[in-house]
């Protein structure tokens, strides 16, 4: 297959599926073929989970747009995506991997190819959109981007709304062998995959209550008993977001949760004095804040957390970045890839981070780093454990 690549029209032309007869039949023809281009439409401006508004589906000659809203049970769709036999092609996949792991139940993918990760892995360029990459690969095509704000949820959807959802599952067919044959090409497709699968674990993962303080950014400001403060808060938000299906930052911002922590209110005129805590938040969760305040001043000195230390101040973290750094550097110039593709700064700091301020125990309970997870770990793993210590 060379360049540019062509859309059929049988790919090209799509149909409606609205019955479970008919998703059911559309999931045999993937799994006769062994592997399904899948896009998804969801809407998530005002509440903690997504909201499915169509699916998009190419399998074995088929192009579908499916309305979960039609009443249509998706089980057999889960099923598939859950078949460690058929392969899920997605393109920047980390929010339909989160979505249909939240639909389903706990359902996950056990076979994905990411083209937007193929593409980094080809050359083709790092971190890619869906429709830079068509643009690419295809002579002359430029996706309309201009209905991506569209309410998916609303119906009816017009011909055109669903013209452009069917094209995400149509170009991304094409392009699928296309990128396959050329990652086995340049030798990289295991790291594609893995990566792919990597993406998934990272979706669908959770912290344990008790340490997701320490994902809270400048966390460091915080002394001891204020840190005992954002780690009760911490876990109250999630709980509260998920109760009530709201954005965490609807009932407060990290930036905000930091601030409680750091002041501590007593009381309703405390808590009105918090900048930039949401008017409705102090009115219907200012008890609950209070409440989680007043439990952090009972914890005894002796349980709790340990400070933290702003990462750029610690001692040896410039030489101990310089030094990573340069593994990275080295082991991107191997595979022909930018350094970025390897580790970003951020996931360079992670790592130093886990290593250097979380107890063996935490350690042991958190997610590992990405440096230090599959083949990642294996080509400089223990380099780097050298270095950071």
């Amino acid at each position: 297959m060379t360049l540019p690549l062509n859309l059929p029209e049988s790919v090209r032309q799509y149909r409606l599926v609205t019955e479970t007869q008919e998703l059911e039949r559309l999931c045999q023809q993937a799994k006769e073929a062994g592997w399904f281009a899948i896009d998804s439409e969801f809407v998530r401006e005002r509440t903690y989970y997504a909201q499915l508004g169509l699916l998009q589906i190419y399998a074995n000659g088929t192009t579908a747009v499916v309305d979960p809203l039609a009443g249509i049970d998706l089980e057999p769709l889960w099923e598939l995506i859950a078949d460690d036999s058929v392969e899920t092609v997605l393109h920047a996949g980390g929010e339909d991997i989160e979505l249909f792991f939240q639909q389903s139940n706990g359902r996950q993918p056990n076979r994905i190819f990411d083209s937007q990760i193929a593409a980094g892995f080809c050359g083709l360029g790092d971190s890619m959109g869906y429709a830079r990459l068509v643009d690419a690969l295809f002579d002359g095509v430029e996706l309309d981007k201009s209905l991506s704000r569209t309410n998916w949820l609303k119906r009816p959807l017009s011909e055109e709304q669903l013209d452009y959802a069917a094209a995400d599952a149509s170009y991304l067919a094409v392009m699928y062998p296309y990128l396959k044959a050329l990652c086995e090409e340049k030798g990289c497709l295991d790291i594609v995959y893995e990566e792919s699968q990597i993406q998934v674990r990272k979706r669908t993962q959770s912290w344990p209550d008790d340490l997701l303080y320490l994902a809270v950014g400048n966390a460091w400001q915080l002394n001891a008993r204020q840190l005992g403060a954002l780690k009760i808060l911490t876990p109250w938000r999630l709980h509260k977001a998920r109760e009530r299906d709201i954005p965490l930052g609807f009932i407060a911002k990290d930036g905000v949760l930091l601030e409680l922590a750091r002041r501590m209110p007593k009381s309703d005129e405390e808590l009105s004095r918090i900048p930039d805590l949401a008017p409705m938040s102090r009115k219907y969760s200012g008890r609950d804040i209070i409440r989680c305040i007043q439990q952090a001043e009972q914890v005894p000195e002796s349980e709790l957390p340990k400070t933290l230390e702003r990462l750029d101040d610690m001692e040896g973290y410039k030489p101990t970045f310089k030094a990573t750094k340069k593994v990275v550097s080295e082991l991107a110039d191997k595979l022909q890839v930018p350094a970025s593709l390897v580790a970003s700064r951020k996931q360079i700091n992670d790592v130093i981070n886990f290593h250097w301020q979380y107890s063996t125990q935490q350690q042991q309970r958190l997610p590992q780093p990405d440096l230090m997870m599959g083949w990642r770990k294996q080509a400089i793993g223990a380099e780097l454990q050298a270095i950071i210590g």
